[in-house]
C-alpha cells in the first residue's frame, strides 16, 4: 500500500514487480545486505560471486544500478556461508 510520502516522492513498492527486473541503487542494495557502504566496495572488488552493477549512462560518474533479484541471491549466499561456518546447519 503506497502512502502519501510515498506518491509524494514517486517511489514504487517494490511488491508489485518482478525482482529480476527491477533496478535498485547502492544504498538500497548496502541496506539489504545489511554493510556499510566501504564494506560494499571491497566485496564488489574482491568477490567474484558479488552481483554485477549496471551503469545508467556512458559517463565514468554514471549511477550504479544494481538488480534486486541478485542481490537477494547474494544475500542468501552470505546467509548460508556465515551458518555453515557458525555450524548452524
Amino acid at each position: 500500500m503506497r502512502t502519501d510520502r510515498d506518491k509524494a516522492s514517486g517511489k514504487i513498492p517494490f511488491g508489485n514487480f518482478d525482482p529480476k527486473y527491477v533496478q535498485i541503487g547502492k544504498r538500497q542494495a548496502c541496506a539489504i545486505l545489511g554493510m556499510p557502504s566501504t564494506s560494499f566496495d571491497r566485496a564488489r572488488k574482491e568477490d567474484p560471486d558479488f552481483p554485477a552493477a549496471i551503469r545508467q549512462g556512458n559517463s565514468q560518474n554514471a549511477p550504479l544500478r544494481f538488480i534486486l533479484a541478485e542481490v537477494y541471491a547474494y544475500s542468501a549466499k552470505l546467509i548460508e556461508a556465515a551458518r555453515v561456518q557458525d555450524g548452524a546447519v
